[in-house]
């Protein structure tokens, strides 16, 4: 995956189209299906802050969701 800017990120989470395609709540980083299909840690994770480690946080998430990903 090709790392995303901030300005990406912050962009994303405030889209309604989750990555998968269905949508979601803007100011939320993915669908309701995709969050929880994440390890309750990576969830935990994303709600740090852009700059304080939701860049990391984002990319293990989207690695687990396309099925290369570590659980937590």
């Amino acid at each position: 995956m090709t790392s995303k800017t901030a300005r990406d990120l912050i962009h994303e989470l405030y889209a309604e189209q989750c990555r998968c395609d269905r949508p979601k709540e803007r100011g939320e980083t993915f669908c309701k299906r995709c969050y929880f299909n994440l390890p309750k840690p990576m969830r935990q994770a994303l709600y740090r802050r852009v700059g304080e480690g939701y860049e990391a946080a984002y990319a293990a998430a989207v690695k687990h969701i396309q099925g290369g990903g570590e659980n937590g």
